[in-house]
Order: C-alpha cells, then structure tokens, then sequence
C-alpha cells in the first residue's frame, strides 16, 4: 500500500505538474532584485546571501537558498546585478539563474527605475526509491529535468524628498513549458511597498513598515512586516521586528548591523534571523520555520571632479 501510494504521489508530481509557486522568504525586504528586476543597483555594491529551513521537522520540507550580487553605475544610470537561487522541496530541485539590469531615471523628489532580468530555470525530480532488494520495477519514475528561458520585468519608485518606496513586477513574463518533463511555470505578479519613519527619539530610532504581495493569477499570498532599528552608535544598530502572512504564519525577526571600517557609516554589514510560526494546518507536524540573512554593501567614493582655475584672475 505505502509503494503504491509513494508512486502515485512522485508520478503525478512528475508527469502532472503544471504550475510553480515562486520561493518564499520572510526577509523579502533585503531580496528586491530577484522578484523585481527593476531595484537592481540602487545604490552601491552589495550582496545578499538568504537560507530558509520551511517547515522544521516536516520530512521532505522546501529548503531555500538565494544569493543576489549587484553594482550601481550612476554615471550611466544604471544597476546590475545576477540572482541564484535553489529551492528543494521533496524530490523536486528548481535552480534559476538570472541576469538583471535596470535604468534610473532620477526626479527632483525621486528615483524611476525599470528594469528586465534574463535568465534561465531547471526544474529536475530525482525520486529515492528505496525497494526490497528482491524488488525491481521498471515503471518506477527515474530522475528526469528539464530547462527553459525565463524573463521577468519591473517598475520601481524610490522617493527621495520622502523616503517611500513602492514596486511592481512580473516574473516568467513568457512562461516556459518544460516539454520532456510536461511541466509549465507559472506567471507570478508582486506589489512591493514601504516607507521609513525617522522616529523623534534622542538615539536615531527607525520604523520601517513594509507590504508585499504576490499571486499567480489563482492564489495570493499577502505579507506585512514591521520592523524597528535601534541605533548604538553612528555605525551599528539592532532590529527587531514582526511579520504576518495571511493564512500561513506569523514570523519574528531580528538582526544586528555595523560598519566594520567604521568610517564610512554607508558600508554595512547586517545579519538577521527570522523564526516562523506556522498558522496554517502544517502547525500540527512542524515546529516553524528558520531563515537566516547575510548582507554586505560597499560604497565607494564619489569620483572627484576636477576644477581649473585662471592663476590670473582673482576670486
């Protein structure tokens, strides 16, 4: 009975799926670039580095695994950058690859950004049959992947006279059917927004609310997060904050950032770490889920620009 069941679970997952529900992380907030292309390269050089363990202590769980690595070029505009991700859930494996750039049009009071990524995704299915030795069935499914173009597309407004920010984007603009292993990906659409409230405190104290949804057309999932950074010095500061996901979990976060030169307070490096609180019917077998941030900026100076002056003429 239990062979049975496991080959109609990994024959109908290999043969019969037709949609992909994008990776999920409750620190989306430091992960704009990959679901958004047109937030690449905002502002310096950074990289972001993101693993969530979903759903502890459920066997076969999704883990997930993104790496965003992206430069600002203000004398052309522009920002560029490259998202890696590897999301595992059960016997399936999605691995995208993706190149970002976006072009920014700067206002007296903000930042219009669009931007395109390009890139590619693999989906695979490697199956861990484990029969009785005395046991062979040709008809069990064996490892089987398959690999398509991706494009995904976006607009972004950063305010500069209030500090705003509100985004939306489109992933898998063209989605592609993985033929060999009848799989299609699935169009997702996001609404991002946010805002950072300078609090009136004798140490600088920020509020940074923020939303984020997305669907695909047939379901949505809603996030809000609220987080507050509790300035040390001129140069390092805690967060805490909590999140909401409608119908799924709510989530606790908290990390701690410093410059390490301590010179220029810009470079930063941050660490967090989220735990969620499954609300949904998986709370009766998990006991949550962990997911750890990395992020490290650099800016550099700002290049000099050279002044000539006449020796002969007095200022």
């Amino acid at each position: 009975m239990n062979k049975g069941l496991s080959f109609l679970i990994c024959f109908f997952a290999i043969h019969f799926s037709f949609a992909q529900q994008d990776k999920q992380f409750t620190h989306y907030m430091f992960d704009k670039m990959s679901y958004n292309p047109a937030t690449t390269g905002f502002s310096g050089y950074c990289a972001t580095l993101i693993y969530r363990n979903q759903w502890d202590r459920v066997e076969r769980a999704p883990n997930t695994t993104l790496l965003n690595l992206q430069g600002n070029f203000p004398q052309q505009n522009l920002g560029l950058g490259i998202s890696l991700t590897n999301d595992a859930i059960g016997f399936q494996r999605n691995n995208t690859a993706t190149l970002n750039a976006a072009y920014h049009f700067r206002t007296n009071v903000g930042v219009l950004s669009g931007g395109i990524g390009l890139g590619i995704i693999n989906v695979g299915f490697s199956p861990n049959w484990i029969p009785p030795q005395t046991w062979d069935d040709p008809n069990l499914p064996l490892a089987i992947a398959g690999t398509g173009f991706d494009v995904n597309l976006g607009l972004h407004w950063h305010g500069t006279t209030h500090p705003y920010y509100v985004g939306l984007s489109t992933t898998h603009v063209a989605p592609p059917t993985l033929k060999n292993i009848n799989y299609a990906v699935a169009r997702h659409y996001y609404v991002l927004a946010g805002y950072n409230f300078k609090l009136p405190y004798k140490k600088q104290v920020d509020l940074k609310p923020s939303v984020l949804i997305k669907s695909d057309g047939a379901t949505m999932i809603f996030d809000v997060n609220a987080s507050v950074d509790f300035w040390l010095t001129n140069y390092s500061f805690l967060w805490g904050g909590f999140s909401y996901r409608l119908k799924d979990a709510i989530a606790l976060n908290v990390g701690y950032a410093f410059s390490p030169s301590y010179k220029v307070s810009k470079n930063m490096m941050k660490i967090g770490y989220s735990f969620d609180i499954m609300t949904n019917p998986l709370n009766t077998y998990g006991k949550g889920t962990h997911e750890l941030m990395f992020n490290f900026c650099l800016f550099p100076p700002l290049p000099v620009i050279e002044k000539h002056g006449n020796p002969f003429i007095l200022l």
